[in-house]
């Protein structure tokens, strides 16, 4: 996903009510939790991978420690952590370049530190027996750390993940005879402090990312609706000449040879006239209907309509042949006849019409869009020469094409 892409269903209206409600419980609704997490999910995993390897480099540096604390026990120290700890961490780690689903990444990291790191160090806080405690124990404090800080677990992993070397902790001490009740006290309350501000710090964190995601969603649809703006015609709502030069362009591309494509020029009837006589107020409440029509007898995502001139309006359909863009053609044209917007220039019960010319053409390095538009732009004067309110060509059998569903279908 590029970084100025907006996530399928996502609208201005779900990012400004979830930004407004403050997201205490750090969860989106569905739909934007999904592009959340979706999006860098790959880039996620790869800085967690990162983020793993590191640990386990810093982890396996405390054999060092277990030499000088616990020399007796070295040798068990040594097998755990290079022949236990190391191989299953480098294969979680692993799985990570695999971008598995959102849980079951942050349960590798979440759980992984947890088991891994924190149960490895209480087992040789165990088998140290008489020996030196302290850097065992200690040890734990830092895997809250790496998981709220380093790696910067999803928050509710973060807290199970907390309360887990919580647990470890506190069970590990209780299990050693060396430490008296009021030591346990002290050293857990000190430990529990450092639990309680890894989750602040996992939910402040985590909250500020989610912020940032929402403010870049909200730039994003912003820097559209700009965009569409300006590709619009503030009138009728139809594309501009500037899209319709853009797509022009992406059909002339050597990727779109071989394409169908149609043209049909639309001219509303006797316009002048009806501005002179009722007024350009009028006259724009006119254009702005028949641009309607328009855009309601096109398909979805694959046609497209353009305000070409004053009362001048382009359609561009896609993998249409002349036949049926003249049958698409000429149930709009009837479409607005059956609209009855009075011609104020024309006799009492006189309505307002169009003319339209059709073009089609296979698409290639000798027939480039141009030649199509000049084609139908010919077409159309033949339709008002022979008499307007009509399309041109003209075809024997131009049974009109209805489109329910947006799909062509001969009556």
């Amino acid at each position: 996903m590029t970084g100025d892409s907006i996530p399928a269903g996502i609208d201005s209206t779900i990012v400004e009510r979830t930004i407004d409600s403050g997201f205490p419980l750090l969860m989106f609704p569905r739909r934007l939790e999904a592009a959340f997490e979706g999006e860098g999910a790959a880039e996620r995993c790869r800085k967690l991978a990162i983020g793993g390897l590191f640990g386990i480099v810093l982890y396996n540096l405390f054999l060092i420690s277990d030499r000088l604390t616990a020399p007796d026990t070295f040798h068990i120290a040594v097998w755990l952590r290079l022949g236990v700890v190391t191989p299953i961490a480098l294969l979680l780690i692993a799985a990570l370049y695999l971008n598995p689903p959102v849980a079951v990444r942050e349960l590798i990291v979440a759980g992984g530190a947890v088991i891994l790191g924190a149960g490895s160090n209480f087992y040789l806080m165990l088998v140290a027996h008489g020996q030196h405690h302290d850097a065992q124990h200690q040890v734990i404090i830092l895997i809250l750390l790496f998981v709220t800080m380093v790696e910067r677990v999803r928050f509710w992993y973060a807290v199970a993940a907390c309360l887990g070397c919580f647990a470890i902790h506190a069970t590990a001490l209780a299990m050693l005879p060396a430490y008296p009740l009021q030591y346990q006290i002290s050293s857990n309350a000190v430990f529990g402090c450092a639990v309680v501000l890894s989750i602040f710090a996992s939910y402040v964190l985590e909250r500020e990312m989610r912020m940032n995601f929402l403010l870049s969603l909200r730039g994003r649809l912003q820097r559209r609706d700009l965009d569409l703006e300006t590709r619009r015609d503030p009138l009728t709502g139809l594309l501009n000449r500037r899209s319709l030069d853009e797509v022009i362009e992406a059909c002339n591309q050597s990727k779109s040879a071989g394409l169908e494509l149609a043209i049909v020029l639309l001219d509303i009837d006797r316009f002048k006239s009806f501005n002179d006589t009722a007024g350009h107020q009028a006259g724009d409440v006119c254009l702005k209907r028949v641009a309607g029509i328009i855009q309601s007898e096109l398909r979805d995502y694959v046609d497209a309509a353009f305000r070409f001139g004053g009362e001048e309006f382009i359609l561009v359909l896609r993998g249409i042949d002349l036949a049926t863009a003249v049958r698409i053609s000429e149930r709009i044209r009837r479409a607005i006849e059956d609209a009855a917007i009075p011609h104020p220039a024309l006799p009492l019960g006189e309505v307002v019409t169009v003319s339209m010319g059709v073009a089609s053409a296979v698409v290639s390095r000798e027939i480039r869009v141009g030649v199509i538009i000049a084609a139908a732009d010919t077409a159309l004067y033949a339709a008002k020469r022979n008499g307007r309110n009509q399309v041109s060509p003209r075809l024997p059998t131009a049974d009109i094409v209805e489109m329910p569903d947006r799909k062509l279908r001969s009556k």
